[in-house]
Protein backbone atom coordinates (compact mmCIF):
# COMPACT_ATOMS: atom_id res chain seq x y z
CA UNK A 1 0.00 0.00 0.00
CA UNK A 2 1.59 3.63 -0.67
CA UNK A 3 0.26 6.63 1.54
CA UNK A 4 0.88 9.73 -1.20
CA UNK A 5 -0.52 12.59 -2.39
CA UNK A 6 -2.62 13.61 -5.15
CA UNK A 7 -0.93 15.90 -7.75
CA UNK A 8 -2.04 15.65 -10.89
CA UNK A 9 -4.26 14.04 -13.44
CA UNK A 10 -3.78 11.78 -16.31
CA UNK A 11 -5.70 11.64 -19.39
CA UNK A 12 -5.66 8.56 -22.17
CA UNK A 13 -6.72 8.49 -25.62
CA UNK A 14 -7.62 5.25 -26.02
CA UNK A 15 -8.16 2.14 -22.91
CA UNK A 16 -9.26 -1.14 -22.70
CA UNK A 17 -12.36 -1.50 -22.78
CA UNK A 18 -12.57 -2.55 -18.77
CA UNK A 19 -11.34 0.72 -17.98
CA UNK A 20 -14.09 3.31 -19.57
CA UNK A 21 -15.19 5.68 -17.57
CA UNK A 22 -12.64 5.30 -14.80
CA UNK A 23 -9.99 8.42 -13.71
CA UNK A 24 -6.54 8.36 -13.56
CA UNK A 25 -4.74 9.92 -11.19
CA UNK A 26 -0.82 11.01 -10.64
CA UNK A 27 0.32 9.92 -6.93
CA UNK A 28 3.07 10.90 -5.39
CA UNK A 29 4.55 8.30 -2.80
CA UNK A 30 5.79 10.51 0.59
CA UNK A 31 7.87 8.10 1.35
CA UNK A 32 9.77 6.86 -1.92
CA UNK A 33 8.93 10.54 -3.85
CA UNK A 34 8.08 8.42 -6.77
CA UNK A 35 4.99 8.88 -8.75
CA UNK A 36 2.64 6.12 -9.62
CA UNK A 37 -0.25 6.12 -12.34
CA UNK A 38 -3.45 5.13 -10.18
CA UNK A 39 -7.21 4.49 -10.75
CA UNK A 40 -9.46 6.79 -8.91
CA UNK A 41 -12.10 4.84 -7.14
CA UNK A 42 -13.25 7.76 -4.80
CA UNK A 43 -13.22 10.80 -7.25
CA UNK A 44 -10.32 12.55 -5.84
CA UNK A 45 -8.96 15.90 -6.12
CA UNK A 46 -5.71 17.25 -6.15
CA UNK A 47 -3.43 17.91 -3.04
CA UNK A 48 -5.75 15.49 -0.77
CA UNK A 49 -3.57 12.56 1.02
CA UNK A 50 -4.57 9.08 -0.41
CA UNK A 51 -4.07 5.63 0.13
CA UNK A 52 -3.54 3.61 -2.85
CA UNK A 53 -3.82 -0.16 -3.10
CA UNK A 54 -1.38 -2.08 -5.55
CA UNK A 55 -1.24 -5.62 -7.19
CA UNK A 56 -3.84 -8.31 -6.96
CA UNK A 57 -5.64 -5.61 -4.13
CA UNK A 58 -5.58 -3.09 -6.67
CA UNK A 59 -7.51 -5.07 -8.96
CA UNK A 60 -10.04 -6.72 -6.09
CA UNK A 61 -10.92 -3.39 -5.46
CA UNK A 62 -11.07 -1.95 -8.93
CA UNK A 63 -13.05 -5.16 -10.33
CA UNK A 64 -10.31 -4.64 -13.56
CA UNK A 65 -7.80 -7.35 -13.28
CA UNK A 66 -5.57 -5.46 -15.62
CA UNK A 67 -5.26 -2.36 -12.74
CA UNK A 68 -2.21 -2.27 -10.84
CA UNK A 69 -3.03 0.96 -8.55
CA UNK A 70 -6.07 2.23 -7.08
CA UNK A 71 -6.99 4.86 -4.97
CA UNK A 72 -8.88 3.31 -2.31
CA UNK A 73 -8.98 5.63 0.94
CA UNK A 74 -8.80 9.19 1.55
CA UNK A 75 -6.50 10.01 4.53
CA UNK A 76 -7.55 12.67 6.97
CA UNK A 77 -4.41 13.12 9.31
CA UNK A 78 -1.31 10.98 9.98
CA UNK A 79 1.69 10.67 11.88
CA UNK A 80 4.98 10.06 11.09
CA UNK A 81 7.60 7.68 13.01
CA UNK A 82 4.77 6.82 15.26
Amino acid sequence: MILGRVVGRAWSDRQVPALAGHRFLLVNDLSAGTTTVAVDLLDVGVGVTVLVATDEAAAAASGVSCVDAAVVALVSDYEEGA
